[in-house]
């Protein structure tokens, strides 16, 4: 059995069952994904998720500053480019900015919306 609730993880149950189940977890996470955004992108999410998952505490603290540090230089950047720019957009109303949203919703996994 696996249950998680963010940071409260309970396993319980034989290996090949634990195994089991984590597979049909990655592949209905997989399946749910590639619905939504495609199967590359389906792949590229779950490779992260075991990437991040192999790393410790520290190289996780690492990753997650990395990332905020490039949130705050799109931010910036399209800060920049809104003010320089005063035009009425018929973007979606997050940024308005694509690639802006792009990374938002990588990070976050759905975006500014």
């Amino acid at each position: 059995m696996l249950k998680v609730n963010f940071q409260e993880t309970e396993i319980k149950g034989s290996e090949p069952h634990i195994l089991t189940e984590f597979t049909m977890l990655a592949r209905n996470l997989r399946k749910l994904l590639a619905e939504e955004e495609g199967v590359e992108y389906a792949d590229e999410q779950i490779a992260k998720c075991v990437k991040l998952s192999k790393m410790t505490p520290e190289e996780l603290d690492r990753e997650i500053l990395e990332s905020l540090n490039k949130l705050v230089e799109k931010l910036a950047s399209s800060l920049t480019e809104e003010e320089s720019s005063k035009e009425s957009s018929d973007a979606e109303p997050s940024t308005g900015n694509s690639a802006f949203d792009d990374f938002l919703k990588n990070l976050f996994g759905g975006g500014a919306k």
